[in-house]
């Protein structure tokens, strides 16, 4: 605008000096010359302006697309960066599980999160690249302080740091969890062990306690054939006890391994430690019983049914 107002002297001064030459003026060359003169610069002027409002053009598209290229780094970078957040904190966080279907239920679900970290990938490249690409502008132009993000105080170094920190974690919990996985493996087959011994040994000591009960009562057959059956069952125990000593095996290596349930079976170690010293104690307090009423038969000359009828 202020060309434009200048631009009617311009026009007048060599309106002026072609009048000059038409009315012959004796001096004409000079006022030719110091006319060339200014037009010449006037039209260098209006070279030069047109020149600078060129490059201001240009450095306001180049501003314009560095402050576009921080913008789109904000945007992208601050909800990207509260995922990595939570991700590391969910990749360490501990888990206490019991069972297979639970470290299960946790390695689908790591399975799950595995699955989206392609399309995290993606947009970690990108959120770089508008990091990379604005680092190019800056360095072509030469504009200062093209690196300093006004919209944010995330860098390229800190989302890249901690996506690396992300990469490195997912492996490490893979292992964490097939660790876990095996260790559950295990559990459960000391479950299924230790169930099918038991599911053996608890009915076997509840037979004979019956059996043994059944004979105290002292109505099946004569004293010799109850103290004779009554010598079988405490063989019997003797040669089973292997069978609990197995369990107190297994019972010791599910107590290492922590675990506390078993829905395989209804006994415990503890209920069966309590069966098994009640039929030891049966057997024998029943054995003597029956040699006492032997003695006693024998010494008074009385008969057996006397005795029962006695008792």
């Amino acid at each position: 605008s202020d060309l434009a107002a200048h631009q009617d002297r311009v026009e007048q001064i060599a309106a002026i000096a072609q009048e000059l030459n038409a009315l012959d003026y004796w001096d004409s060359a000079a006022v030719n010359t110091r006319c060339q003169k200014i037009c010449d610069q006037w039209d260098r002027l209006g070279t030069l302006t047109q020149q600078r409002r060129t490059g201001m053009d240009e450095a306001e598209k180049v501003l314009e697309r560095v402050d576009s290229l921080h913008l789109e780094f904000a945007k992208r970078a601050a909800p990207f960066n509260n995922w990595l957040d939570g991700t590391r904190e969910d990749l360490v966080d501990m888990f206490i599980v019991h069972t297979l279907d639970e470290i299960q239920g946790l390695i689908d679900a790591h399975a799950q999160f595995k699955a989206t970290l392609g399309e995290a990938d993606k947009e970690f490249n990108a959120i770089i690249t508008l990091i990379r690409d604005c680092e190019t502008f800056a360095k072509q132009y030469n504009v200062p302080g093209a690196t300093i993000n006004p919209y944010t105080n995330l860098t390229g170094k800190d989302v890249e740091s901690k996506w690396n920190e992300v990469k490195t974690l997912v492996p490490q919990r893979d292992q964490t969890l097939q660790d876990e996985l095996k260790k559950q493996q295990n559990n459960e087959a000391l479950r299924r062990q230790f169930a099918e011994k038991s599911n053996q040994v608890g009915p076997w000591i509840e037979r004979q306690m019956d059996a043994v009960a059944a004979i105290g009562m002292g109505m099946q057959g004569s004293f010799e054939e109850q103290l004779s059956r009554l010598r079988d069952y405490e063989e019997a125990v003797y040669q089973f006890k292997p069978h609990l000593e197995e369990l107190e095996r297994i019972n010791q290596q599910i107590q290492e391994s922590f675990v506390f349930e078993n829905r395989y079976t209804q006994y415990t170690m503890e209920t069966l430690r309590v069966g098994w010293e009640q039929l030891v104690t049966s057997v024998n307090r029943t054995i003597n019983e029956v040699e006492n009423q032997i003695l006693t038969r024998d010494s008074k000359g009385i008969t057996q049914e006397q005795l029962n009828e006695f008792r």
